[in-house]
């Protein structure tokens, strides 16, 4: 795990190019505080932060270069199977670390080589032979990778504020602000900058000397073309999942709550012999969670930490300054990071992804009222339905009521948007439409997990838990976002989803029942007594001030109205929390770098 970086073209000629790799490798150091390097050779320099997880030694340090000198790689995650390919293509490379094998390969395979790995990376490939730099991400883009074109070349990095120096005249991007006015969050693959874009999860770009670029998939059956799976092959899969990513030479931490995930996760260490230790975050005592997940490990024979704690304005401004992209999620993957770091530990499995890919969000259970719906529609009773729905269920009323959505998607984009049309015109009066994405009639489960990766597993919760966990010098490692086990797990039961009391039968373990039969539980923080009186009240009142700079990007009277609403009692935390968010982060840009104002002319369709 580590930050990667560089420039090519001009740019990596240029004598200043050095330079810019050393400045954004200091701009990345926490997500690598165990070393940093820089490799220059013909028009390209390469930049690398290293967090030492597996090969401690200096055999894991980077860049990768091949034998020949011809091919550098930097690389941010970890490939589980590294050793599956050493067999099987008969690599050379003497060095243990898992990236070590990537310039061999990728002189075998090329572009191939990505489909054949297995992990969570971000990958830049330098090739003097053929004259190209690739760009690549994992298949449901675990780790972020940026890229930017000046006008002496290319630039990468891990991170997108790690190029805004690159970018005198960056502004904040239209699209992204209306989305995340709309969803709480930017869209997967996005960025918040004008001029810096996202290289796509599953996707690699290349770049020619010529300035030819080319594009594409890492694994084009990701969700699709899924394998006939039974109960007990899942459980293997599961269990393989949980293995390879126990792959360290460091302790190995779990992030434990008392829901099924994490018990899942503390299980299956269980199962193969590993201990982990587990660790609690309970907030004031608010949690609740701690006496139970502490009785699990204890069952498991894993040792138990619980972190008693309450982050003060010094770490929400830390929290605010290691945000990417504006999201109202994240600070509570920001606080376990920083106990897991608090009590000397650097990697740490979590239960992330779980509910997308087992379908366990509530939101699953509302599929079995969509023929119900449809069949009101008919007999035109659907504003009578939408007009019994409770005054504080708005949501409800919209399904119900004509125009609802009748089918996975658009009820996966009715459970996720935070901020309603109407509303979001009163803080975006010059934004065109968002318009909902063409229905496609699929009401199965499958669809709605698809929908669910794509756009809150993708969008939030992935780009969420790189950021926060990697500002604290933490890998976060997450078994349930593994392409063999989600593609069994989604193949298992297509129509219902297999859910959580399902997985835990499929697992076949009494004490994971007992868990899976209480009522969901997640790892939550009390987001509205700290926005009243605790550690986040700052940030409400600095979003309040008539000088605020989020005053500047949305209407002035619509964020009087939110926080107004809020402070009554009218409108929930999420609503004020989503002002308030990105009022901070905007603070934390350096607005002779960025823009604050947005373009009324710029204001493009966004689709949900």
């Amino acid at each position: 795990m580590c930050g990667v970086c560089g420039v090519v073209g001009d740019s990596g000629r240029r004598a200043g190019g050095l330079n810019l790799v050393v400045g954004m490798n200091a701009a990345q150091r926490h997500r690598g505080p165990d070393g940093d390097a820089t490799w220059a050779g013909p028009g390209a320099v390469l930049g690398h932060t290293r967090l030492a997880v597996v090969d401690l030694s200096d055999g894991g340090r980077q860049p990768f270069v091949s034998t020949d000198g011809t091919v550098a790689v930097v690389f941010n995650g970890e490939i589980y199977n590294h050793g599956e390919l050493r067999r099987r293509y008969a690599l050379t490379t003497a060095e243990e670390c898992d990236g070590a094998i990537l310039p061999e390969l990728w002189a075998r395979l090329g572009t191939e080589m990505f489909g054949h790995l297995r992990g969570m990376y971000a990958i830049a490939v330098h090739d003097a032979r053929q004259a190209t730099t690739t760009l690549a991400r994992d298949p449901f883009g675990i780790k972020p990778l940026y890229w930017s074109s000046t006008g002496h070349g290319l630039a990468f990095a891990s991170e997108c504020r790690s190029l805004l120096p690159l970018h005198p005249d960056a502004a904040l991007r239209a699209d992204a602000l209306h989305r995340f006015v709309a969803f709480g969050a930017i869209g997967a693959d996005a960025s918040p900058f004008t001029g810096i874009s996202a290289v796509p999860a599953n996707g690699w770009i290349q770049w020619g000397a010529d300035r030819t670029v080319r594009r594409g998939v890492a694994r084009p059956d990701l969700l699709t073309d899924l394998p006939p799976t039974t109960p007990a092959e899942l459980r293997a899969a599961f269990l393989d999942s949980v293995a390879h990513h126990l792959g360290s030479d460091v302790p190995v931490a779990l992030l434990l709550s008392a829901g099924l995930d994490s018990a899942a996760l503390a299980w299956a260490g269980r199962e193969l012999g590993t201990e982990l230790v587990c660790v609690t975050v309970d907030q004031d005592g608010v949690m609740g969670e701690s006496s139970r997940a502490a009785r699990w490990a204890d069952e498991l024979s894993h040792p138990h930490v619980c972190v008693t704690t309450r982050p003060d304005l010094a770490d929400v401004r830390h929290y605010l300054a290691a945000m990417q992209r504006p999201s109202i999620d994240g600070l509570n993957t920001f606080v376990v990071s920083r106990a897991v770091a608090g009590i000397g530990l650097k990697v740490a499995l979590s239960g992330l992804g779980g509910d997308e890919i087992l379908a366990g969000y509530p939101v699953f259970r509302m599929l079995r009222a969509l023929p119900l719906l449809r069949a009101a529609d008919r007999l035109r009773l659907s504003r009578l339905l939408a007009g019994l729905a409770p005054a504080d269920r708005r949501k409800l009323a919209l399904l119900a009521g004509p125009g609802g959505p009748r089918d996975a998607a658009g009820l996966g984009t009715l459970a996720r948007r935070l901020t309603a049309e109407p509303e979001l015109r009163r803080l975006l009066p010059w934004a065109g439409p968002t318009v909902p994405a063409e229905s496609t009639g699929d009401r199965s489960a499958l669809a709605l997990s698809r929908y669910e990766i794509r756009n809150y597993l993708g969008a939030v919760l992935l780009p969420d838990g790189d950021a926060f966990s990697m500002a604290c010098s933490v890998e976060l490692r997450v078994p349930f976002v593994d392409v063999p086990f989600a593609r069994r797990a989604l193949a298992l039961d297509p129509r219902r989803g297999v859910g959580k009391r399902g997985f835990a039968a499929c697992l076949d373990d009494r004490g994971l029942r007992r868990v899976a039969a209480r009522r969901k539980q997640g790892f939550t923080l009390p987001m509205d007594r700290w926005m009243r009186s605790g550690p986040l009240a700052p940030v409400v009142r600095a979003a309040a001030a008539p000088d605020a700079p989020v005053r500047e990007v949305l209407d002035r009277a619509g964020v009087d109205a939110v926080l107004a609403g809020w402070r009554t009692g009218a409108l929930p935390w999420t609503r004020a929390w989503q002002v308030a968010v990105l009022d901070g982060w905007l603070r934390t840009l350096d607005t002779s770098v960025v823009r604050l104002r947005h373009d009324p002319a710029d204001s493009p369709l966004v689709v949900a």
